[in-house]
């Protein structure tokens, strides 16, 4: 858990994440585990991952 959280601050996609979070009311944190590979659990999660993909930061929505 550290890591991701270590790992975000120094992301440069992290202003992307943090709108996309304020969106789904989601931390930014979460999102920035979604876009690395964490799987969805549910609809929100994967709309997430499509806006995401729409903004360019991941290249597929399949997980």
């Amino acid at each position: 858990m550290i890591s991701a959280i270590k790992c975000y601050f120094f992301s440069s996609n992290k202003e992307i994440y943090k709108s996309v979070a304020r969106e789904y009311n989601r931390s930014p944190v979460h999102v920035y585990r979604l876009a690395h590979g964490k799987k969805t659990k549910g609809n929100t999660d994967y709309y997430i991952l499509k806006r995401l993909k729409e903004r360019g930061v991941i290249n597929s929505t399949l997980k």
